[in-house]
């Protein structure tokens, strides 16, 4: 079962600050670029600490699925559509904001 969560701010994280010493994400709904693909890492929202990656773009949707549109902005990123991390957290990134469904 998914938890809800109250609403969480997206904070960028430089790749090398990411992961904690068991690779899990050190901040819940922390984001960062991966040095080997670019997609973006994040960590899950509902504060269990285990990371997930995202392929996102700017402008248009990526073709290869699953893929979000990104608004462009690291300061208040959004993405469409929304992000399921399964079994854990369902909701939106919207303005910088992690949003529960």
């Amino acid at each position: 079962m998914e938890k809800r969560t109250d609403p969480l701010p997206a904070i960028f994280v430089p790749y090398a600050e990411f992961f904690d010493e068991d690779m899990g994400a050190k901040v819940p709904g922390s984001i960062s670029v991966s040095d080997e693909d670019g997609r973006w890492l994040y960590g899950c929202p509902c504060g269990c600490g285990t990371a997930g990656a995202l392929r996102v773009a700017a402008g248009e949707k990526p073709a290869q699925s699953p893929s979000w549109l990104w608004n462009g902005s690291t300061e208040k990123p959004t993405l469409t559509p929304s992000v399921h991390h399964v079994g854990h957290w369902h909701g939106w990134l919207t303005e910088g904001v992690w949003l529960s469904c």
